[in-house]
């Protein structure tokens, strides 16, 4: 690791005779801004060239007082490693006397004002005047009777195979941007299970002006976007792991609608605001390792990685090389019949049967889920709106057709929404055979009760056994597992959502 390097300062020594009064040096114009230099509560930190992120290249970083005062700190640092730009933090700190965290925010704001100078030459996308053509056409496919079900068949031309609960909830879920209160999913799956695919098919179905894809999303990055660009947006992370470090900051902007900060810029005291209310999907292999505030905050929605699903994508693929491919769709009047919507924003929804719907009560996660449920039916009802009619204060008004359309694409994630485990380990716990508590199952077995992985089985099998659900039976190989019966009783769901039909 190259050492860090700061100049020492000599003394001068005192002349004997009276010096001329010294000319003052020539003001010089302030540099161009070139994206690499930045000044933050009186340090200023220069690069030596714009970070990469593939390469692993380390920017030489240099930090100095604003006043002047001695030489600079020199180091080298890869800006998008966190364990680098920790290790730099720490040195910064000690040498200039601040906070560690402190400083880890100052080098997340340079890299993101880095970023920002590096885009500010990309073409943003724009809000779009429509044509009377282009604006009827919207009008006559936001009036078809089967709208969502032709949003959801759609997404075949976009490269989507299956999938198709998670498709439909991923759709809900990126028109629920236009409501007061957007919604926010998760994607379940082991690697290479096609989240990115469900992510990325639902960003072209979308108007490339309502959405916000990235890869990382840092805490300062939040902050400085601007104060519209998330308002009523889709936020799509690739990773779940891409915004750890924003996962306080975006869990206030989606509680609260907005964000705030006060900070020292170019010696000045500046203002961010960001504005929501913004929609979120992301993706994760985490599992039931997933930090609990996430989790209580989104729609969990597994993928399928079993069997069938994968003979289907390899179906996929082979059509794809015989030339026989899904055609793609039409993409602009679907983004114009959404611009159409966004045309008044917030959608305002009423679901005027909402007190007569029952949902789970079996512990504090279950009061989020009625709110997801609700906000998945004020999204459909947003969808279809042109097909709905509007109360005195011009509300849309949701019919149980929403509540049925979204009934079928919950009740399995309702009744699997257990405390601490995730959706996989609650269908493994409903699926046990009665006989599991004698002789106990294998990991093959409850691969074939799940219809997935080997490796899917056995990290639902360990979270079972982690909650005592299922221990070991002694001395059998392969290894096998029964239920604790009490255990699994508790465990059960109890309680579910009210059957469209009841509701007239």
């Amino acid at each position: 690791m190259p050492r860090a390097t700061r100049a020492s300062s000599r003394s001068t020594p005192t002349p004997l005779v009276d010096a001329p009064a010294p000319v003052p040096a020539p003001r010089t114009a302030p540099a161009p801004d070139d994206g690499l230099t930045q000044e933050i509560d009186g340090l200023v930190y220069t690069l030596d060239a714009p970070p990469r992120r593939q390469g692993g290249r380390r920017s030489v970083v240099t930090v100095r007082l604003a006043s002047g005062g001695d030489a600079p700190l020199v180091d080298r640092a890869d800006l998008y490693s966190y364990r680098a730009r920790e290790r730099l933090a720490r040195l910064v700190a000690d040498v200039f006397g601040r906070e560690p965290q402190t400083i880890l925010g100052h080098l997340a704001l340079l890299l993101d004002h880095a970023e920002r100078h590096a885009r500010r030459g990309a073409r943003e996308p724009q809000d779009v005047a429509l044509t009377d053509a282009r604006r009827r056409a919207a009008e006559e496919l936001l009036h078809a009777p089967d709208l969502f079900e032709r949003a959801a068949q759609a997404l075949d031309g976009l490269g989507l195979v299956g999938e198709e609960r998670p498709r439909r909830l991923a759709l809900l879920v990126a028109v629920s941007r236009l409501l007061e209160r957007p919604l926010s999913a998760l994607l379940l799956a082991p690697a290479g299970s096609g989240k990115s695919t469900v992510l990325d098919a639902v960003a072209r179905l979308t108007p490339p002006e309502h959405t916000r894809s990235v890869e990382r999303l840092t805490a300062a990055s939040l902050y400085y976007m601007g104060p519209e660009a998330l308002r009523h947006r889709l936020l799509l992370v690739d990773e779940l792991d891409g915004q750890a470090e924003a996962d306080h900051p975006l869990r206030v902007l989606q509680s609260k609608g907005e964000l705030r900060l006060e900070a020292t810029v170019a010696g000045k005291v500046e203002a961010f605001v960001c504005s929501g209310p913004v929609a979120v999907m992301s993706g994760t292999t985490a599992g039931h390792d997933l930090d609990v505030q996430n989790a209580s905050r989104c729609l969990l929605v597994p993928l399928d990685d079993g069997v069938e699903q994968t003979r289907a994508v390899q179906a996929a693929q082979r059509r794809a090389w015989a030339g026989r491919a899904a055609s793609a769709p039409e993409l602009g009047p679907w983004h114009d019949a959404q611009r159409l919507l966004a045309e008044t924003l917030p959608a305002r929804v009423v679901i005027p049967y909402a007190e007569r719907l029952a949902f789970p009560a079996r512990s504090t996660t279950d009061r989020r889920a009625s709110a997801r449920v609700l906000g998945l039916v004020a999204a459909h009802a947003a969808l279809c709106q042109r097909r709905r009619a509007r109360d005195r204060d011009g509300q849309v008004v949701a019919t149980v057709d929403d509540y049925r359309a979204v009934f079928g694409l919950v009740r399995p994630l309702v009744d699997h929404d257990r405390d601490g485990l995730s959706p996989r380990a609650v269908a493994l716990l409903r699926a046990l055979p009665a006989g599991a508590d004698r002789g106990g199952v294998t990991r093959l077995d409850a691969a074939r009760l799940l219809g997935g992985s080997y490796a899917t089985a056995r990290r639902a099998l360990d979270e079972l056994v982690d909650r005592e659900a299922l221990r070991p039976v002694a001395g059998a190989y392969p290894r096998r597992w029964r239920l604790v019966e009490v255990v699994a009783r508790a465990l059960d769901p109890a309680g579910g959502l009210t059957e469209p039909d009841t509701l007239g």
